[in-house]
């Protein structure tokens, strides 16, 4: 029987075993993303930095990747997904080309072409699972749903970062970004196989109708922090730690502090209702400490400010991905891919933050502390 005859053109639930089988594969595919990204991901500013890059010219990597990608999320706005399992897959072998990129690319290549994978990657990949994945929770239970789903990678990155800088110190780079290559493409072999990825066309128009300007703008500076981060987390680690193997546990800790936390969070807003208050309270608290640690004086206070926030930060994602899902829960390609662009576009104007603080200054410190301004645009989220 062909396969769009096994698909009907509406979601209907699973049997319950169907179901657990589907969950299972969404984890382990998302798990095999994650061992890249924490394996080889976290330590890519660092190679640039390593490899000779200035300051200035490594914040303009993943700047780029969030143009591309806000790009692309308007094309995909238009025409959508016509074949949802073929655009994770082709997204996950393009994302390994990214972590080859690394070992065979250097200089401008490296710098201008290799971002394009990235964007690539986030929109093609995460925009059709993120669909599936929504498709598995409902209305009183998706804040603590889609916390699990994020406890994929606090619980993945408590050991691949470590090896990742065992790899880097013992061997180099270039074995590094090879395994996350592999991975990669196992990845995308078991997402052509595996039926929990099967889908019709995803097509949603952007908009945020019905999700409301203070939610837009609360993904839209949730997207500001990441853009900050992503390049940023790893420079002002750098200043207290030295060595990749002791950059990799701190990454580590860091990865798994706020996972639990989140989930019982997110479980008591799924009861109780008001989860944009709890992403009010949250983001508030986040700015004396993005603060606190941009001037830390030492790794001590460096530390214990960084595991605060990290108690704290993921709980924010979570409730409002569920926030969103809630508003659209019967448009959620529409939410997905609106979310995206949201996340995107906040991520340009973080990049964007880092990159002119660091042309101007010089000052790792300062162009983390522009991540305080992004909380604070969150704290407008309703």
């Amino acid at each position: 029987m062909p396969l769009r005859a096994k698909i009907t053109s509406k979601y209907i639930p699973h049997n319950p075993a169907r179901m657990r089988r589907d969950l299972l594969h969404l984890i382990v595919i998302e798990s095999l993303v994650t061992v890249a990204a924490t394996l080889a991901g976290a330590f890519s500013i660092v190679y640039l930095i390593n490899s000779g890059f200035t300051l200035f010219e490594s914040s303009l990597f993943y700047l780029q990747g969030f143009v591309w990608a806000s790009v692309l999320c308007v094309c995909l706005g238009r025409f959508g997904f016509d074949r949802p399992k073929h655009w994770m897959a082709l997204a996950v072998m393009v994302q390994s080309a990214f972590y080859l990129s690394f070992v065979f690319l250097e200089g401008a290549w490296l710098l201008f072409l290799t971002p394009i994978f990235f964007s690539l990657y986030i929109v093609g990949f995460w925009v059709p699972y993120n669909i599936l994945m929504l498709r598995q929770t409902t209305r009183g239970n998706r804040g603590e749903m889609i916390g699990y789903f994020f406890l994929v990678f606090p619980v993945i990155g408590l050991a691949s970062p470590i090896v990742g800088g065992y790899m880097i110190e013992g061997i180099g780079y270039g074995l590094l970004f090879g395994c996350a290559f592999i991975t990669l493409l196992c990845n995308a072999i078991l997402i052509m196989m595996s039926r929990s990825t099967d889908a019709l066309p995803m097509r949603g128009k952007l908009t945020t109708e019905g999700m409301g300007r203070g939610l837009a703008a609360g993904l839209f500076f949730e997207g500001g922090q990441e853009g900050v981060w992503w390049t940023m987390v790893p420079l002002i680690s750098m200043l207290f730690i030295t060595g990749e193997k002791n950059l990799g546990y701190l990454f580590a800790l860091f990865n798994l502090a706020g996972g639990i936390a989140s989930i019982a969070v997110a479980r008591i807003s799924d009861r109780r209702g008001f989860r944009h208050w709890y992403v009010r309270i949250g983001a508030m608290a986040c700015i004396p400490l993005v603060l606190g640690i941009a001037w830390a004086p030492d790794y001590s206070f460096y530390f214990i400010l960084a595991g605060c926030i990290y108690l704290v930060q993921p709980m924010l994602q979570i409730l409002l991905f569920a926030m969103a899902t809630d508003r659209m829960e019967r448009r959620l390609t529409s939410c997905s891919i609106t979310r995206e662009l949201l996340l995107n576009t906040g991520r340009i104007l973080g990049g964007a933050s880092v990159a002119a603080i660091l042309f101007t200054t010089g000052d790792v410190r300062l162009a983390y502390a522009a991540s305080a301004f992004m909380f604070l645009g969150m704290v407008l989220t309703k």
